[in-house]
């Protein structure tokens, strides 16, 4: 027996790290122990970790029980130590797989608790009965735990959620705090909350929250260090609880309940910091040193983003947009097949897409009219009334949630009767039938006033870009910088499909090009001015939208060795219409 006592500390959820057998209980146990063995202790501490947790191939996920492991078949661990069994492996088959291929086969000991006595195992057809007993009684006792705090938290949400903000355990949100088993807004902390939901959507970055935060001694939940932590600030800024509407889904029953909490931010700042994130989101990759005017813009038709990238060559620097499909599949994700094999070269692309855009702002009628002196005025007076439009559909949510959550109740009221027997079945159906519908309803409407919001804001934007960005077109893309925020006051997204076709044989389907479907903002594509009365033009007229859309012509921009391809092909549809097209719309 070497000299070394090899503890394995582990908790299964954050929580755990200081109730019950937390690691610091643990840490004390083995230390006792391994004085009284006069062994010297050697600590493995997994932490906060499910012990369901697998990776791609099904496998756990535990580096600290790997390094055990590694140790045992090396010769260099020979004696380990868990709190219980339970801590290495809840599935009985995994835990006797273990016994057998390690501890067994290595002649490895190992101490369970304060037991000064390691575990005896028996022949290899024993099964080690008391080994798997002990597994067993670990797991009955963890899934009676569960079970028992499942059934309080069901009973809470049931019978109290509707009258009060039930708060089911944990740590509470930062934000809030516990008082009597309830949410109760944290005062301190809440304000810092509202200040970063709102500071993110004026547009400073987590980075820059998290410095500031940090500056002003402004100090998270859980820290050793006393600092904030990116991840931990975009976690919060996506948690639609602090809009005051909280959910707790019931696996085993499969369940969602529904209740409020006290409300910190408005749905509209929500929806914002929302849509922000995923802006954000779409463009970030801290690995890139190379500016793209199309970042951000550009999706492949699978659904997935593009991204770009920048590589020099012996024959020169090639840059080019690709689908990040490849890339996450071989990150091991399960994706639906991408059909676009090309990467695009990004020079023409650009310019493309630039020149398609311009096109179409040149010869909107709507934008024409916008542009006027009169915008200024009318930006003053619709922002007043988007914000009373707001109000009022804010007001409408907060009605829309205590519905949502009566109905809620009232469903499970229901499903306790009809448990219990003190309805008939079929009156209970139809009773059921008629909430859940109601229910479809709440949330249905709830999302209907959420997209107003969008859309209001989305109006609002709008009529700032139009203030930002009413001098001259060319102003405003004279630099690639000014182009992309130029952009980004027009349009949402592109489209990049693959356009394919048969190769010079006749053989067999290759791609050809791609086709850039812009999304815009607004609805200014092929928009119209109709005058009352074309013989007295007088008499004024009225501004017809168009369509949100534009689909280029198949262009070939696929990128080849050593060189860049920028070449314009006839594909399907006759050129003389596109070019027609084009013509029209002051492209070319």
């Amino acid at each position: 027996m070497n000299k070394y006592l090899d503890a394995y500390y582990r908790v299964s959820t954050k929580g755990q790290k200081t109730e019950g057998h937390s690691l610091e209980s643990q840490r004390k146990t083995s230390e006792t122990l391994a004085e009284r063995l006069g062994l010297v202790l050697r600590p493995h501490d997994e932490g906060a970790k499910s012990s369901t947790l697998k990776n791609v191939s099904g496998e756990n996920i535990r580096d600290a029980l790997d390094e055990i492991k590694t140790g045992i078949e090396d010769g260099d661990v020979q004696n380990i130590w868990i709190v219980e069994t339970s801590r290495l492996f809840r599935n009985r088959l995994d835990s006797i797989t273990f016994e057998t291929m390690f501890l067994e086969k290595y002649s490895c000991q190992m101490w369970v608790g304060d037991n000064s006595e390691p575990m005896k195992f028996g022949k290899k057809e024993d099964m080690n009965i008391l080994y798997a007993f002990r597994q067993m009684m670990d797991e009955e006792e963890s899934r009676k735990i569960r079970r028992r705090s499942i059934r309080g938290k069901r009973h809470l949400l049931e019978n109290h959620s509707k009258d009060i903000p039930i708060f089911l355990g944990g740590t509470p949100t930062f934000g809030y705090k516990n008082e009597s088993k309830r949410w109760v807004e944290n005062k301190e902390e809440s304000k810092w909350v509202k200040w970063m939901f709102r500071e993110y959507a004026k547009g400073l970055q987590t980075i820059e929250i998290k410095n500031q935060l940090d500056s002003m001694g402004i100090s998270p939940r859980r820290t050793k260090t006393g600092l904030w932590n990116i991840g931990t600030i975009q976690k919060m800024l996506g948690n639609e609880s602090y809009t005051g509407l909280k959910r707790w889904f019931d696996k085993d029953n499969e369940k969602e309940y529904v209740y409020q909490i006290p409300q910190i931010i408005s749905e509209s700042l929500y929806q914002k910091v929302k849509k922000k994130l995923s802006e954000n989101h779409r463009v970030a990759d801290n690995n890139k040193k190379h500016f793209s005017i199309l970042d951000g813009f550009l999706e492949c038709s699978c659904g997935l983003k593009m991204s770009s990238t920048s590589k020099k060559r012996t024959w020169g620097t090639t840059e080019t947009y690709f689908c990040v499909h490849k890339q996450r599949l071989w990150r091991g994700e399960t994706l639906h097949k991408c059909n676009n094999e090309k990467s695009l070269n990004r020079k023409p692309t650009d310019d493309e897409v630039v020149k398609l855009v311009k096109g179409i702002v040149k010869n909107s009628v709507i934008l024409k009219e916008q542009f006027k002196e009169e915008v200024l005025s009318t930006k003053v007076e619709s922002d007043k009334e988007i914000k009373k439009e707001v109000k009022s559909l804010e007001d409408k949510i907060r009605r829309n949630q205590k519905s949502l959550e009566n109905t809620v109740q009232n469903i499970a009221k229901q499903e306790i009767e009809r448990i219990q027997g003190r309805l008939d079945e079929s009156i209970v159906e139809l009773v059921l039938r008629g909430l859940n519908e109601e229910k479809d309803h709440y949330e249905r409407e709830r999302l209907k006033f959420i997209q107003e919001i969008k859309d209001l804001d989305e109006r609002k934007q709008w009529l700032d870009w139009l203030g930002q960005y009413g001098d001259f077109l060319k102003q405003k893309t004279s630099t690639e910088k000014k182009t992309k925020e130029w952009l980004s006051g027009l349009i949402q997204k592109i489209v990049v499909t693959p356009v394919y076709g048969m190769d010079r044989d006749g053989k067999k389907a290759v791609q050809k090009g791609h086709t850039f479907t812009i999304i815009f903002k607004m609805k200014i594509v092929d928009d119209r001015l109709t005058y009352l009365d074309e013989g007295n033009k007088g008499l004024g007229y009225e501004l017809t939208f168009g369509k949100q859309r534009k689909k280029s012509s198949v262009v070939d921009f696929m990128t080849g060795r050593g060189k860049n391809k920028k070449k314009r092909i006839k594909y399907e549809t006759p050129s003389k219409v596109h070019s027609e097209s084009l013509n029209n719309s002051g492209i070319i």
